[in-house]
């Protein structure tokens, strides 16, 4: 038999790790697009996202340009809908 006068409670710890973990899983992911180009980036707290998106776009703009902005329908219409995994 437990003893109710303790101060965890086993049941109670379960159900907590189990909402915490639902709760875990239904985080948005934050998600930079353009032109064709897709980004997603799981939240996490160590992360600073507007710091890496901005880099991230920097980077891209160095490297093409205009043409970053340049969306090729074809290629478009077969990245809708993917996952990654």
């Amino acid at each position: 038999m437990t003893d109710l006068s303790s101060d965890t409670n086993p049941i109670a710890d379960l159900a907590g790790d189990l909402i915490s973990a639902k709760m875990d899983a239904n985080k948005m992911t934050h998600l930079l697009r353009i032109g064709t180009f897709q980004m997603e980036v799981a939240p996490n707290e160590d992360i600073d996202v507007r710091a890496f998106f901005n880099e991230t776009i920097d980077k891209l703009i160095a490297a093409y340009g205009e043409k970053l902005l340049e969306i090729d329908i074809k290629t478009a219409a077969m990245q809708s809908g993917t996952m990654h995994g």
